[in-house]
């Protein structure tokens, strides 16, 4: 038995697929290859499936990580995307493999790109970077036990960096906390930027680039 690490996309359509759901797709996936895949012992068994860190509803992924363990140590890698990638859904595609670096306890941030454009000619550019220089983009967020906690998110954002710009529209990449310890919801983020505008006048896209270790460098 050996522990595999493999990179893949969640794009397009995907991007709707739970964490559940994208979780019983893969098993799907796994069960129509011949990829000699390690089941857990017991009364259960069930395949041996670890994510990095799970995507928010509507946010794609460029660099997704999913650790499995194959049975047959010398089934080749390559062979292991080929297969993966021929039964795959649309929107997900496996792009790589190596043995695992770091533990997923380890993934303190994401670093994403946000695009925010008006259907309607709204000079949205300076409204949102006026958000974003106030200092003061609050959320609430659930905590464990259940309470409703405020956050200001301008006191986490990091590296924050505009892309591509115009009246109408706005491209910008940004670091926030994902992890296990805490984690701030890109798309809460996005909500209080666009609070202003009429839903129905804004289009957005989120992107999460990569995730990230406490020194900022990529995890691997």
């Amino acid at each position: 038995m050996r522990s595999v690490r493999i990179w893949f996309t969640k794009k397009d359509t995907a991007k709707y697929i739970s964490h559940l759901d994208l979780t019983r797709c893969l098993i799907r996936a796994f069960r129509r290859t011949d990829i000699p895949l390690w089941y857990t012992e017991g009364f259960n068994p069930h395949p041996h499936l670890v994510f990095g860190l799970s995507l928010p509803l509507g946010v794609e992924g460029e660099n997704e990580i999913l650790d499995i363990r194959l049975d047959d140590e010398s089934y080749p890698d390559e062979r292991v995307i080929s297969e993966l990638n021929r039964v795959t859904v649309p929107g997900i595609e496996f792009l790589k493999i190596d043995a695992p670096f770091q533990k997923p306890l380890f993934i303190t941030s994401g670093l994403y790109e946000m695009t925010i454009s008006s259907n309607n000619d709204e000079n949205i550019r300076n409204t949102i970077l006026e958000k974003i220089n106030s200092y003061n983009i609050v959320i609430h967020k659930k905590t464990k036990k259940g309470e409703i906690k405020e956050i200001n998110v301008s006191e986490h954002l990091t590296e924050l960096e505009v892309l591509k710009e115009s009246d109408s529209e706005l491209q910008f990449s940004f670091i926030l906390p994902a992890g296990n310890d805490f984690t701030i919801n890109p798309i809460q983020f996005k909500d209080a930027l666009i609070s202003d505008f009429s839903p129905e006048n804004i289009s957005w896209s989120i992107v999460r680039k990569k995730l990230l270790v406490k020194d900022g460098t990529e995890f691997r």
